[in-house]
């Protein structure tokens, strides 16, 4: 038959093999150029569409757009003003809490022993002082039972007033 038999079976595959070649590449050329070959200008929504298949997203040309460095320096910016401007602040004087005392006075109690019992509380400074100003008002023997409670900085007179029989 043929002398060239290899030869002609070369020729032959390799024909072959670059028309299947050739009809890969116009595939290929079709896909990535098919939306626009589909026919003039795309929608926002289909191109939309397209890129969150992709993960991507459509921004317009005049929105800004900030990588994550510039966010992150955007940030550092807003805590270094935001730290100047508690530093420029005067911190605010806290009050001390109020303290509460209470005390329980028995029917057996005498005006001293009541004196020396605020005196222990930290209700009064002067447990002679207490007692005579209870004298003075003519209170010794008006002092009522039970228990009370005062709030620190009470005075003398709040103290008396709460614990005594008012004169009829």
């Amino acid at each position: 038959m043929f002398k060239n038999k290899g030869f002609v079976y070369g020729l032959g595959i390799g024909l072959i093999a670059g028309a299947v070649m050739l009809q890969l590449m116009f595939k290929v050329d079709e896909m990535e150029n098919r939306t626009i070959r589909q026919g003039g200008p795309v929608a926002v929504d289909q191109l939309q569409a397209e890129a969150d298949k992709l993960n991507y997203k459509v921004v317009p040309k005049d929105q800004k757009t900030y990588s994550d460095k510039d966010i992150e320096a955007i940030r550092q910016k807003a805590s270094e003003e935001e730290r100047s401007k508690l530093a420029a602040q005067p911190v605010p004087q806290q009050v001390p809490p109020k303290t509460v005392s209470s005390v329980y006075i028995t029917e057996q109690m005498n005006a001293y022993h009541v004196a020396d019992m605020l005196l222990k509380a930290n209700l009064i400074a002067d447990s002679n002082g207490f007692v005579t100003a209870l004298r003075d008002k003519k209170l010794t023997t008006r002092i009522r039972a039970g228990s009370y409670s005062f709030e620190g900085g009470a005075s003398v007179d709040d103290i008396i007033s709460r614990i005594t029989i008012a004169n009829p």
